[in-house]
């Protein structure tokens, strides 16, 4: 089984009920969940920061509790008690505190079911500085406040899209493990949206983990495929070990007609994510590291920042 630690699908279910359909998780996500053995994952509504898809954040989040809490096949987990078996356990999220005003604000979404949240997206908002910030100041005021707040209720921090001095100033301010949902290791691919080996130890050192991620760009200048991203797993192993290592996708297939599609060339959507296991297994992991690697190490994680 694997927990994807990252997945636009409830950008998606915007971006599908803006055009009038309805049903989306069980018509076109579910199905592909489930034949890649995707039994849980961090579903985020990237928060459309430059209001492309939609200006009404509150309506946004309104399709996405519809369109979620009528799929008979997903269970919210809000709680430590509320993972299911025979389910796909999904943990909300937010890719962007841009739409959220202020700590209420903040405090509303954690009582609608949301669990997790990134400050920013790659813009500067008023929490911090994003990964494509042309002057890094690191997080606000407001923005250490928020991750304050998230630790005391019980939200995932996620630092994938942060500045390298926002990075540092949530590492700093947390009391409680953070992730990087979907991110690779600058050593191997020279990128901003890509950890330095330094903010790896970082993560590793709250107890959080590293969701290494198929995003093409991230894996390879030019090598797009499981074998390169496998390759970012050997390399995090190598530094920190294999109890730091999860896999946050971030499968593009079903963006294509919003004008994205990048993904791996031999594992293009949640169907194939199984593919990462065969990769694993000729590398010589064991069946241990692989569960870990697959689910287990990020369920700890966050069972350990949510609340009973």
């Amino acid at each position: 089984m694997i927990f994807d630690t990252h997945t636009d699908i409830l950008y998606n279910i915007v971006a599908k009920r803006l055009k009038g359909k309805r049903g989306i998780v069980e018509d076109y996500h579910i199905p592909e969940q489930l034949e890649g053995n995707i039994t849980g994952g961090i579903w985020t509504y990237f928060t459309d920061v430059e209001h492309l898809l939609c200006d009404d954040f509150d309506k946004a989040i309104g399709y996405i509790l519809e369109e979620v809490e009528q799929s008979p096949d997903v269970q919210i987990v809000k709680s430590q008690d509320d993972w299911a078996d025979h389910k796909v356990n999904v943990i909300l999220g937010l890719e962007s505190l841009a739409p959220i005003q202020d700590l209420n604000h903040l405090k509303k979404i954690y009582d609608l079911g949301f669990r997790h949240a990134m400050l920013t997206w790659n813009e500067v908002n008023h929490f911090g500085c994003g990964a494509f910030a042309d002057s890094d100041t690191g997080l606000t005021d407001l923005g250490c406040q928020a991750v304050k707040l998230m630790n005391e209720l019980g939200m995932v921090v996620d630092v994938s899209h942060a500045s390298i001095k926002t990075m540092t100033d949530i590492l700093d301010v947390t009391t409680e493990p953070v992730i990087a949902s979907h991110s690779n290791c600058y050593a191997l691919r020279g990128h901003r949206r890509n950890l330095t080996d330094g903010q790896i130890r970082g993560i590793a050192e709250t107890g959080g983990v590293i969701g290494v991620t198929a995003v093409p760009d991230f894996v390879h200048s030019d090598e797009y495929t499981i074998k390169a991203m496998v390759d970012h797993i050997d390399y995090i192993k190598k530094l920190v070990g294999s109890k730091y290592i999860a896999l946050g996708f971030d499968f593009m297939n079903y963006l294509s007609e919003d004008g994205v599609n990048a993904n791996l060339s031999d594992c293009g959507s949640a169907k194939e994510a199984q593919l990462i296991i065969d990769e694993l297994m000729s590398r010589g992991y064991s069946s241990m590291e692989i569960d870990d690697i697959t689910h287990v190490n990020a369920k700890k994680v966050i069972n350990r920042i949510l609340k009973q």
